[in-house]
């Protein structure tokens, strides 16, 4: 299974809630009553005559019958973005979340049809959509709890079987962050509901056309969603992703350092000639750089020049915030001695590990300036 989210973002949306209470009359409710007419002839009291259907003209009590007809359905439903702001994800996580909760704000059971997709340039929390999330699925709330766990993945439930009147359930949109998302970009996804018939989610509530009729009618009295028209049998939400990631800024130079017949005055790129690359790496992101690893070939036509730094005992300067740290670049691609810096097999001067720890994305220690030399061959 594909890595869960961070336990952080595996925090609750929101438990029970109370009920809305705007129901009314439960569809299916039969109604019935007769009307009794009380009247005199001569002065005299008649026997009274109760109402039916089809007319009565028989006095007395139970001669009648009971008009009746029976309570409509009254399709209506809700969805809500739950925590009110983004979720915050990293590029190439995975199974991140975005909470919604699904009311049923009708007077009958329904089972509901959920479906969620990338609302492409839509707007949610001020942020325009300017990146997708992949691998989008919806999965309801397995326990009721209200916070998203491994065993609602697990129980992969992606549709609201039943919900009764005036209930409500946690929806959950999971997706995958593309490792090729960067900094500052915000992906946003909405959540649809559509009414359908209870216990059957794959058949959606048709409206009943025409007038009322003797049995129950599906009447839609939803409102407008944010992606659906009023009175259309469903509803929809949106919530947003902001990408936050380190974002490295990486700037390399060269300079002439000296030349067999120059020396150290105005040293030209001849033959012999020393000259020194300077690496700037910096991060001006949102997140921490970890692991940060610079691998740089040597060119063709040049030698690595080592023990030039630090009092000619080193062959890389590596400088954050005005400090000054150096290492040894071995041959043959073994760090032995577990400074961070090393020549690879295939040539290549890789520093990395202790020689650059963490880049921060703000403070003075967000950049690191790399040095080393080679020789013109």
């Amino acid at each position: 299974m594909k890595r869960l989210l961070a336990m952080a973002a595996l925090a609750g949306f929101g438990m029970w809630q109370p009920a809305a209470l705007a129901l009314g009359t439960p569809a299916s409710t039969s109604i019935a009553n007769k009307a009794t007419i009380n009247y005199s002839v001569g002065g005299n009291a008649q026997t009274p005559i109760e109402s039916s259907p089809g007319g009565n003209t028989t006095p007395g009590v139970g001669a009648g019958v009971n008009t009746t007809f029976v309570v409509d359905d009254k399709v209506d439903l809700t969805v809500t973005e739950l925590s009110g702001a983004a979720t915050v994800v990293n590029p190439g996580q995975n199974n991140q979340v975005t909470g919604f909760r699904v009311t049923n704000t009708g007077n009958a059971a329904h089972a509901f049809a959920l479906a969620s997709a990338n609302n492409t340039g839509g707007v949610v929390f001020t942020n325009t959509d300017n990146t997708d999330v992949a691998n989008l699925r919806v999965i309801v709330d397995s326990n009721a709890n209200g916070t998203f766990e491994a065993a609602d993945l697990t129980a992969n439930i992606n549709n609201i079987n039943t919900l009764a009147a005036d209930a409500n359930v946690v929806v959950f949109v999971v997706a995958d962050v593309p490792v090729t998302t960067t900094n500052g970009q915000f992906a946003n996804v909405r959540l649809t509901a559509s009414a359908a018939v209870n216990n059957t989610p794959g058949t959606l509530v048709v409206q009943t056309a025409g007038g009322d009729t003797a049995g129950v009618d599906f009447v839609f009295a939803d409102g407008a969603g944010a992606g659906d028209i009023a009175r259309d049998g469903k509803n929809s939400a949106d919530d947003q992703y902001a990408v936050q990631s380190a974002r490295l800024t990486v700037t390399k130079a060269s300079a002439v350092v000296s030349d067999p017949f120059n020396l150290l005055v105005d040293p030209k790129a001849i033959p012999g000639a020393v000259v020194e690359y300077s690496v700037t790496v910096a991060n001006t992101g949102t997140q921490n750089a970890t692991g940060v690893t610079l691998l740089d070939p040597l060119p063709a036509n040049t030698a690595f020049k080592p023990n030039v730094y630090n009092g000619n005992t080193r062959d890389v300067r590596i400088t954050i915030n005005g400090v000054d740290t150096f290492c040894t670049a071995e041959t043959g691609g073994v760090d032995t001695g577990g400074d961070g810096c090393v020549i690879t097999v295939g040539n290549s001067l890789q520093v990395g590990g202790a020689a650059l720890p963490t880049l921060p994305f703000a403070g003075p220690t967000n950049t690191a300036l790399v040095r080393f030399q080679v020789t013109i061959n």
